[in-house]
């Protein structure tokens, strides 16, 4: 497999000026920034991968890429030692190895296998040639009964086990952050109350037509990463971390400030809107406030990394620019470092994973899958 290498690697000296972070004992008090970019070698094959990243699913080895292409009904498989790509398999949509019209969001689950969650509750386990092993419905009466007041259930990931499907609520009317563990085998439910993000219902835009059979909504993001057997849940809003441990049952909240960027967005909006153009404006003041992105682990430095963002007033008919932050965590998810990275050109950086201590963000290079790679030196 060919690897290009776009580009000069670029250095940018980062300096953290905050006093705590330039203690000695620090080692990103002051730090360089090294940038280049790798493109996948797609084998004179149309990738789908490089549209976007929404339908991508990694390895927990960081090993393969999985991309669905609902359209051809294919998995896209890219070696990420080697970028390029390995194969396209197809798989059905109906049928008794069909993974459902309406499959919309790709996970990787447990070792060699793949789940396919459809915008109808459904979800269909397969092994990577498309036999389907088990399917689940989001909306049995244990999943569900008790919480029509909260909302629809919102498929968020599964625990590293497959054995456990955690869920968000999702409510035109109000924001529900409270997030639902359920425990496959014994049918059982755990409801997680994420307080502190019960804020982002001040940043929900709801419109419905005057008939009631046309609606929409934007809303901060509420989403989970997993790390070390346990789950970190966290949104764009606000900057804070709530830190999972299934093993002992237990929920703390992180909370950190900011040197260069607030903490959290503050601003106050119109929640319930009598046109979608109206909604999309008011979208767009909230977008201007701060954005926070996911934070990714660095298992070489062990700390982790996170980006910040604003957008911009827009000026006439000129291109929407962007200010952009990377912050650096401990274990402890103290602030260690933060610079501004506006001058790196990274318009809404948010970084898929992190490999051999560098920093994979993706990238669409004139409809090629490439990734820009950020090493802190």
């Amino acid at each position: 497999m060919k690897k290009w290498l776009l580009g000069l690697t670029g250095i940018i000296v980062i300096a953290c000026g905050d006093k705590e972070t330039k203690e000695s004992s620090n080692p990103y008090a002051d730090f360089n920034i090294s940038i280049d970019t790798v493109m996948v070698d797609s084998g004179n094959e149309i990738l789908m991968a490089a549209t976007n990243n929404y339908g991508h699913a990694i390895s927990r080895d960081l090993k393969r890429l999985y991309n669905w292409d609902p359209n051809s009904s294919q998995i896209e498989t890219v070696d990420l030692d080697e970028f390029g790509l390995l194969e396209k398999t197809a798989f059905e949509k109906e049928g008794p190895n069909g993974v459902g019209e309406n499959a919309y969001v790709l996970r990787t689950f447990g070792k060699d296998q793949l789940a396919f969650i459809g915008w109808d509750d459904r979800i269909a386990i397969t092994d990577l040639k498309g036999e389907v092993i088990q399917r689940i419905k989001l909306n049995e009466p244990w999943m569900t009964e008790g919480f029509d007041e909260k909302g629809q259930l919102s498929f968020m990931d599964f625990s590293d086990d497959g054995k456990k499907i955690y869920c968000g609520f999702l409510n035109f009317k109000k924001l529900d952050s409270d997030i639902l563990e359920l425990d496959l085998e014994n049918q059982q439910r755990n409801i997680l109350s994420l307080s502190e993000f019960a804020k982002r219902d001040k940043y929900r835009i709801s419109w419905v037509s005057e008939n009631g059979q046309s609606r929409s909504m934007t809303h901060p993001s509420l989403e989970l990463i997993k790390w070390q057997d346990q789950i970190l849940f966290f949104t764009n809003a606000v900057n804070s971390i709530y830190h999972y441990n299934p093993q002992q049952d237990t929920l703390v909240i992180h909370q950190y400030d900011q040197i260069l960027t607030p903490n959290e967005k503050t601003g106050t909006y119109k929640n319930d809107v009598s046109s979608q153009e109206e909604m999309w404006e008011i979208g767009r003041q909230i977008g201007q406030e701060v954005n926070f992105t996911k934070l990714v682990w660095d298992d070489q430095n062990k700390v982790f990394y996170r980006f910040t963002y604003f957008t911009l007033p827009k000026v006439a008919e000129e291109e929407t620019k962007y200010r952009s932050f990377i912050s650096i965590l401990s274990p402890d998810f103290e602030l260690v470092g933060e610079k501004e990275i506006t001058d790196l050109g990274i318009k809404m950086p948010n970084a898929q994973f992190v490999k051999d201590g560098k920093i994979y963000l993706f990238l669409n290079l004139d409809d090629e899958l490439a990734y820009i790679r950020l090493q802190l030196n």
